[in-house]
């Protein structure tokens, strides 16, 4: 019976409180580009505390690095052949008077005013040519190279960097062109499917801050699909504050790795034709073309040669709290004690009698 009874207290202060912390690490690859790892930390008490077990998961995903599927700035590789597309450096636009009156198309293409003249530094704009010694104060101000050269800051003029640009022009008794560029990403990505960043720059003609319905549309049209096309972006008269180049980056989803970047251009004024005043050519510009994989966030600006990383959303980090099992019951120490003493006691001693 004294055995019993002292196998009994062994049970009894084996369960006294007694804190086990348990951590659990497991590392696995999913993929090439993927990784997880999760880490699991239990924490059990086995008095009135109540156990809760508490598992943290984070998988990483390592992107894949940036890729240039495409690029056209018109200089270097032909690019969107045909459909009315010109393709010139802008000078034949310099022969207008240009201090009184406002360029109707760029007098140069977008790297002569985003990258350093031949004085490493880059174009002050914007600012009001001298033709002769002459500049009227109350003139135009240029966004452009004129005549290839440039104000910077050390120097009064500085020799421009030149190069081409695209030229669509829209005559009065026209309303639309557009133009398309054949993409095959082919082998030059892992996925076909994904977020793809579209970078360009614009320009188009404005007379007299009127609004004629010029508009540039973007669309994409995936060759597995007939007649679907997606639009991406569009533009009209209020995406042209000022006579000048501007950027556009648009971010949209890829779903097959061939299609067409369209690019269609519209005046829908349909009365130009009768009114003298309207009866003007519109000129719409692009330049420095660039698509590459990945969002736009992610990609490097090239005007500022930086890049900006967002926060990959295939990386996360999470949390999470098990529900804690409902409390043990109550610690009866005072009743299992009570009872122990007071029945093993005088048993023993009756038998010791």
């Amino acid at each position: 019976m004294l055995l019993g009874i002292s196998r009994y207290f062994c049970v009894f202060f084996g369960t006294s409180e007694v804190q086990k912390s348990i951590t659990t690490t497991v590392s696995t690859t999913p993929s090439l580009f993927e990784s997880s790892v999760i880490t699991q930390d239990v924490e059990e008490t086995s008095s009135a505390n109540v156990p809760i077990v508490t598992t943290t998961t984070s998988i990483s995903t390592t992107e894949e690095p940036p890729v240039q599927i495409f690029s056209c700035n018109f200089s270097t590789t032909p690019c969107f052949e045909g459909g009315g597309l010109a393709v010139t450096n802008g000078s034949e636009f310099t022969s207008v008077d240009i201090i009184n009156e406002s360029p109707r198309a760029p007098l140069s293409d977008v790297s002569s005013i985003i990258e350093p003249t031949d004085n490493n530094e880059k174009c002050k704009l914007p600012y009001q040519p001298s033709i002769d010694n002459s500049t009227n104060e109350n003139g135009t101000e240029l966004w452009f190279c004129y005549k290839n050269q440039c104000p910077t800051e050390s120097q009064q003029l500085a020799n421009c960097k030149s190069g081409n640009y695209g030229l669509i022009s829209i005559e009065p008794w026209e309303s639309s062109k557009t133009i398309n560029e054949s993409i095959n990403e082919g082998m030059m990505i892992r996925s076909s499917v994904g977020q793809r960043c579209l970078r360009y720059y614009y320009y188009f003609t404005v007379y007299d801050k009127l609004d004629w319905g010029q508009q540039i549309s973007v669309l994409i049209k995936f060759d597995n699909e007939t007649n679907n096309e997606t639009q991406i972006d569009r533009l009209s008269a209020v995406d042209m504050i000022e006579n000048r180049w501007y950027s556009r980056n648009i971010t949209f989803n890829s779903i097959f790795a061939n299609y067409s970047l369209i690019l269609r251009f519209e005046v829908t004024n349909i009365n130009r034709t009768d009114n003298p005043a309207s009866n003007k050519t519109i000129y719409f510009a692009l330049d420095n073309i660039e698509l590459d994989n990945g969002d736009c966030q992610s990609v490097t600006d090239p005007s500022t040669g930086q890049t900006t990383i967002s926060q990959s959303p295939a990386t996360t980090s999470k949390l999470d709290e098990v529900t804690p099992p409902p409390p043990p019951p109550p610690n009866n120490l005072g009743l299992i004690l009570g009872l122990s003493l007071g029945l093993g006691i005088p048993l023993l001693l009756f038998i010791i009698a």
